[in-house]
């Protein structure tokens, strides 16, 4: 009978975190679609100074690698977050991607240069601490390996 007991807590403890999962992810995905609406709208205006055309093409060149990045950060925290991590890395992964691409597209439209470069950069390196201390990010690679042998 405890045993029963014990499988009804462990589903619904299963249950409650699915959920808080689920809750991150959707807020992951409702913020990085703030985040690049926002920015989108904020960008249509025309820049306050001239600007050299061929430094806008460097800054935009470089604004599409961040958005690749930011990305490739996004695809990762919603995969990441489809099981349970810390609070502090739930709230970076949640956070980091749509603080990217918001920068992008600052970069990308050259308004507010500075403010868009440094919050590209503050969430892709909170995304990359919090994914390379997270040991549930990658797998042991060297311990699936001995496991095929």
């Amino acid at each position: 009978m405890q045993g029963l007991a014990h499988l009804d807590l462990s589903a619904a403890t299963d249950r409650e975190s699915g959920r808080s999962r689920s809750a991150a992810r959707g807020a992951l995905c409702l913020l990085t679609a703030l985040a690049v609406l926002g920015a989108g709208a904020a960008s249509m205006r025309a820049p306050g100074t001239a600007v050299d055309p061929d430094l806008v093409r460097v800054i935009r060149f470089m604004a599409l690698i961040k958005g690749g990045f930011a990305l490739a950060a996004f695809a990762a925290c919603v995969w990441r977050l489809a099981r349970a991590a810390a609070p502090w890395r739930t709230a970076i992964y949640v956070a980091g991607p749509p603080l990217m691409a918001a920068g992008a597209i600052g970069l990308w439209s050259v308004q507010g240069v500075p403010i868009a470069a440094t919050g590209l950069h503050l969430g892709l390196l909170a995304v990359l601490a919090a994914a390379l201390t997270d040991s549930d990010f990658l797998p042991d690679l060297g311990r699936l390996g001995r496991g095929r042998r």
